[in-house]
């Protein structure tokens, strides 16, 4: 490649870099004009001290902005969850309405070496456009494809923590016995994980999770996720939903255990959503 072909590659890195940094605690519309095709849609770097950004779930009790650089994963300023024993660490949630059809979130998360149990980490939801709120409060129920579907990333129980799974509530879902529950599934068989999904305890991991719509009508949804830069799994080839009134219409770090064995403590730090992965 030509010296000039290379300083343009080298500025455009840049540039994607730049932007995502200075985003903290903003959100911006998407409108086609990011580097590389790609727009920020929300970024929450913690280096405001507050938890401002976030429009839902905010508990001083378990939600705390830490100032400590040698602690955060860049800056000077991270969140700390606690999970109170026999609880959990709640959510904090940001929406962009009226919403999209393509959203990836990148986070960093640091279990202490102490850590027991499994948790829910980073979600979006598909609420109507016409209803912002339809996608929340559905545990347990089994989405129609016009009312709500939601895409997470979570831990298995199977350690401490388990393995990385995808957590989706869509049409097709597999029902429970009385056919009318719907718990959040790990896939329908044709999802690919690529072990390890475990992450470590004592030091910072990022997660990237990537969800792009369906076309109503057809089955062309897909979801991935990568553990430090390397994908770890993929699902593609279903339905979210069934009509356009369905949108990816917030972004929310669920810290769901169901139930904490001991009190114990999350970091996380360095979040950034864009209308898709931003090029490497």
């Amino acid at each position: 490649m030509a010296l000039a072909g290379r300083l343009a590659l080298c500025a455009g890195a840049l540039s994607i870099v730049l932007l995502l940094r200075q985003g903290g605690g903003r959100s911006a519309r998407g409108g086609g004009g990011g580097a590389g095709g790609v727009d920020t849609v929300f970024a929450e770097d913690f280096e405001s001290g507050n938890l401002s950004a976030w429009q839902d779930g905010v508990d001083p009790t378990r939600h705390r902005v830490v100032r400590d650089s040698s602690g955060a994963q860049s800056g000077s300023h991270y969140l700390d969850v606690t999970y109170p024993a026999g609880a959990d660490g709640g959510w904090l949630t940001r929406f962009f309405l009226p919403g999209y059809d393509s959203l990836y979130v990148s986070v960093r998360v640091r279990f202490p070496t102490t850590w027991q149990g499994s948790t829910k980490l980073v979600a979006f939801y598909g609420s109507r456009t016409d209803k912002q709120w339809s996608a929340f409060g559905q545990a347990g129920k089994c989405p129609t494809g016009t009312d709500f579907f939601a895409a997470m990333l979570v831990t298995e129980q199977t350690g401490n923590p388990g393995p990385t799974r995808f957590y989706t509530y869509y049409p097709a879902m597999a029902r429970e016995p009385d056919d009318v529950t719907c718990w959040g599934r790990f896939g329908d068989g044709t999802e690919r994980y690529v072990p390890p999904l475990a992450l470590s305890v004592g030091g910072w991991h990022q997660l990237e999770f990537w969800v792009r719509l369906n076309t109503p009508g057809q089955t062309n949804a897909s979801q991935t996720f990568w553990l430090d830069g390397v994908q770890r799994g993929t699902w593609a080839g279903f339905s979210f939903r069934t009509s356009a009134i369905l949108r990816l219409n917030a972004v929310q770090l669920t810290f769901s255990s169901g139930g904490a064995p001991l009190t114990e403590h999350l970091a996380v730090d360095h979040l950034v959503v864009t209308t898709a992965r931003p090029p490497r």
